[in-house]
């Protein structure tokens, strides 16, 4: 298995929690399809051709990241369908305002990982030289590749932090009784999401329905668990690997 890991920094950035309609909250690190995305701004592919690139490679991912600050913002935005009753009845209707967060000052690690040696090879030089902008949640957070790092190696860990984690780990946690040596947090923001991991696109550009959805803990400050997880080291870093 050869893997890259991405860093990448930014001034702003959001990923929206698709559990909030009306309230663009954000999640702290990009999800699965962002990195799809992102990875295929980097080869010039469509968001359709993306997708079929990473199922094709069988591709694992990993996500490491912080954040130096988090803004509220307001957004307004406009519906002018020909399906939109409201606007049909008053023509002057300019749509609503939603409250938005932004991640501010950010650093992040991603990983790709595939045993496609032809697959990786295309990914990292995409990441060295990208053909389009890459943009982390929105065309207005541009993203700029501070290095690309190729290894074969990986490691394991029962210590994580700062990352994403495939399941819920807190569940894993709790039901593996063989050992009880371990350290989780429970806060009151859930770090437990069930996400979109595909989309069923009608057309390379077109409209696109979620097709697949895994369950991932969102990491902040460290716990230790009490199984491994096996994953990469960049920069004194653990970025567990996730089934893609």
């Amino acid at each position: 298995m050869k893997y890259i890991v991405v860093e990448l920094i930014s001034n702003t950035a959001t990923f929206k929690n698709p559990e909030f309609q009306n309230f663009h909250k954000t999640l702290t690190l990009p999800p699965p399809t962002t990195l799809i995305g992102v990875a295929g701004a980097a080869l010039g592919m469509s968001p359709k051709s993306s997708q079929d690139f990473f199922d094709e490679n069988k591709f694992t991912f990993g996500v490491f990241g912080k954040s130096l600050g988090l803004a509220k913002d307001t957004w307004k935005y406009t519906n002018k369908t020909s399906g939109n009753e409201l606007y049909n009845y008053h023509p002057n209707y300019l749509g609503s305002v939603i409250t938005k967060e932004i991640l501010i000052k950010n650093t992040f690690y991603l990983c790709f990982g595939t045993m496609s040696e032809t697959a990786i090879e295309q990914l990292k030089q995409a990441f060295l030289y990208p053909k389009y902008a890459l943009t982390l949640g929105g065309s207005d957070s541009p993203a700029h590749v501070k290095n690309v790092f190729e290894t074969d190696k990986t490691v394991f860990s029962k210590n994580v932090k700062d990352c994403i984690v495939e399941g819920d780990v807190i569940d894993k946690v709790l039901n593996n009784t063989d050992n009880t040596d371990f350290f989780i947090y429970v806060n009151s923001e859930p770090i437990c999401y069930d996400l979109p991991t595909r989309f069923a696109y009608e057309t390379d550009y077109g409209a696109r329905k979620v097709s697949s959805i895994s369950t991932f803990s969102y990491i902040g400050s460290q716990m230790q668990l009490n199984y491994d997880i096996e994953g990469i080291e960049y920069k004194k870093s653990f970025i567990p690997l996730n089934k893609l």
